[in-house]
């Protein structure tokens, strides 16, 4: 892992992390495997086969990330993952191990994980030609539980509407108060008639930050009009969040599908280095949305009524809100659920593991594969009609 602080031409300050990954490893296969990708807050930018999305540091602030993989063959046996931190211009070492850590989740790039790979690319070799073998998922255990409850009972193209809803909450509760409870957690305080009078309250400032992001889109269109920075994002030229149907598994549909539901970003393409001396030094707040996937204790803290008309959740928002509160109070402890599923003796205690996740509220037999899978195992497989689908077309 090397760091290089700095900025280029007096730009935007921004902190270079690297991560060694082996000759064989594909980033784009490696994001653009599972559908997780296209759920925000994640952007696969297909020109420059980068992923942006915000991480978080240690004290929960976001910063805005762009991965990207060093396609240059040396002599040595691994490439480099290389990690863009914007806004950033020093960063600790506490920080730099936790953001590494998260990307190394997102991409399955643990010891136990290669060693996984390489124990099925041996049973399938085509397999391993065409690079199958990961399955992307979220930098955090509670984002992919919380994505996998929003997976049920609904169309595709709902669930990442309720997704992008969630990280725009995130975005706009930054310092806000609305929305949220006082005092100790699992007590309200504000109801709904006190929520949709401070949601009116506030009316007049949310509709001044709408013009002010309008603004702000206007501006960066203008720029990238005349700059080749962003002209090759997939959010401009057809309305796709992410999608790249050259390479990824099941590009034909995944294709439609993105299509049909994913949503325009009004992020703009921070992957390429350098950019034009105009845009590097516009304001990072213009540069791009901070909008992030909201923590345990940011859901916590709200109430499930608000959440529910806010974000379109319906009944999920109450079993949302719930899961968040269990985690902040210590009765759910998702590192010690993630660590015991990931030792040696994983194949001894998967009913063990299964049992417990069932207990947790909203989580039943489809979410509870989708959550064993994204932790790394593959006992029981999330079918659901689309699945059933899929198999009757082979």
């Amino acid at each position: 892992m090397a760091t290089d602080n700095g900025s280029e031409g007096g730009g935007c300050p921004e902190c270079k992390l690297t991560l060694p990954v082996k000759q064989t490893f594909d980033l784009e296969k490696a994001v653009c495997s599972y559908g997780f990708f296209m759920m925000a807050p994640n952007l696969w930018i297909p020109s420059t086969c980068t992923l942006q999305r915000p991480l978080r540091l240690r004290d929960e602030r976001s910063v805005m990330v762009c991965i990207s993989q060093d396609k240059l063959i040396s002599s040595s046996l691994n490439l480099l993952i290389r990690v863009r931190l914007l806004g950033l211009e020093t960063l600790t070492n506490e920080d730099e191990q936790y953001l590494l850590a998260q990307v190394s989740r997102m991409l399955r790039l643990s010891e136990m994980e290669e060693s996984a790979i390489s124990e099925f690319h041996e049973l399938h070799l085509e397999a391993e030609a065409k690079g199958f073998g990961r399955l992307f998922r979220s930098p955090t255990l509670f984002e992919d539980i919380v994505k996998g409850i929003l997976l049920c009972n609904c169309g595709w193209g709902r669930t990442l509407a309720m997704v992008k809803s969630l990280c725009d909450l995130q975005s706009e509760l930054k310092g806000q108060s609305f929305g949220k409870k006082k005092g100790n957690l699992g007590k309200h305080n504000l109801g709904p008639e006190k929520l949709e009078k401070s949601q009116k309250t506030r009316q007049p400032e949310l509709l001044r930050k709408k013009q002010k992001n309008r603004e702000k889109s206007e501006t960066i269109a203008t720029l990238q009009s005349t700059t080749s920075v962003g002209k090759d994002m997939v959010s401009q030229t057809s309305g796709i969040r992410s999608v790249d149907s050259r390479n990824s598994p099941g590009d034909l549909e995944q294709q439609k599908y993105s299509e049909d539901y994913c949503q325009p970003s009004n992020s703009p393409d921070l992957s390429s280095s350098p950019q034009p001396q105009s845009l590097r030094q516009c304001d990072l707040d213009l540069l791009f949305s901070s909008e992030d996937f909201p923590t345990s204790s940011e859901l916590a803290n709200l109430d499930e009524k608000f959440l529910e008309k806010r974000c379109g959740l319906g009944y999920r928002a109450k079993r949302i809100v719930k899961l968040a509160r269990d985690i902040c109070e210590g009765i759910i402890d998702l590192s010690s659920l993630e660590n015991f599923t990931g030792s040696t003796e994983m194949g001894m205690c998967f009913d063990d593991v299964k049992e417990h996740l069932l207990k947790l509220d909203g989580i039943g037999p489809f979410t509870c594969a989708i959550v064993w899978m994204c932790m790394g195992n593959y006992q029981s497989i999330p079918a659901d009609t689309e699945t059933v689908r899929h198999l009757k077309q082979v």
